[in-house]
């Protein structure tokens, strides 16, 4: 069995036409949110594309400069009737719209988004989002809670997918990894977390919140997380078990949300193994 692949000379190649997409044509609203299945992603750069196939994932179509399809040769058995696009230089980069010409871009089968009672059976460290609609900070979030052993994530409607071009460059993939759900609203999941041992952690720069060097170790924990301009929402911050601050130089009030939760990531669950 060999890969299947097939030379591509000019950008007009219809086959083309998916790596110029961004999410709101790639994917319709309810795919996107994950109200069906059936959507896609494209997976940009081939440290992402990789660690996609390494994960299991199904391509649909990868495009590769002709040097690189060697490094796909491992994962045939995920290949199957994918088409390979070979292309060089000047036309990934015209394909892809970026300004520069990535040795691998691959579109992808979305994995269906998993549920609630899902993460309580297989994961005791949780992060959830509210309300962070850049994804740029969603995908840094993404790649410190992977390292830190918090592998459940909770998105609200409100959160930038992961799964976004951007966010999956910036997490390195990593995202690939992660128990992601999505709900409507986050306080009446939080209570169910609470129900089976869980406690929660909400992050805010309030001075008469916990420092969160004072905090013991939890054993099952959640780390809660809000948009850098608002914060929290107030029915969030009062479902969560305790609010929780990290301790910085005076006349400094916050952090930008991903360096913030690299911070809590590690300070909550350092001493704790």
């Amino acid at each position: 069995m060999t890969i299947r692949t097939r030379f591509v000379e000019v950008v007009t190649d219809p086959a083309l036409v998916p790596f110029r997409f961004r999410e709101r044509q790639l994917n319709n609203r309810p795919q996107r949110r994950g109200d069906i299945d059936g959507a896609q992603f494209i997976a940009e750069g081939d440290l992402v594309v990789l660690r996609a196939l390494e994960t299991g994932f199904t391509p649909n179509t990868i495009l590769c400069d002709p040097h690189q399809v060697h490094r796909l040769e491992p994962f045939l058995h995920l290949l199957g009737n994918t088409e390979v696009l070979v292309a060089e230089e000047s036309v990934r980069r015209e394909a892809t719209g970026l300004a520069l010409a990535l040795s691998m871009v691959g579109l992808f089968v979305k994995p269906p988004a998993c549920d609630v009672e899902t993460l309580l059976e297989k994961h005791s460290r949780i992060v959830m989002l509210s309300q962070i609609d850049n994804p740029t900070n969603v995908g840094a979030i993404m790649r410190s809670a992977q390292a830190f052993g918090f592998h459940g994530v909770v998105l609200d409607s409100e959160t930038s997918d992961p799964f976004t071009r951007r966010a999956l460059r910036v997490s390195m993939g990593t995202s690939f990894d992660a128990s992601i759900c999505r709900v409507a609203q986050l306080a009446p999941v939080l209570e169910e977390f609470h129900a089976n041992g869980f406690t929660s952690c909400a992050l805010t720069p309030a001075r008469d919140a916990l420092n969160m060097a004072d905090i013991d170790p939890i054993e099952k924990l959640i780390l809660i997380l809000g948009s850098e301009r608002e914060g929290l929402e107030e029915s969030v911050m009062n479902a969560a078990t305790m609010r929780v601050r990290i301790p910085m130089a005076e006349g400094i009030d916050s952090l930008n949300v991903a360096a913030a939760a690299a911070v809590a990531c590690y300070g909550l669950t350092s001493r704790s193994g």
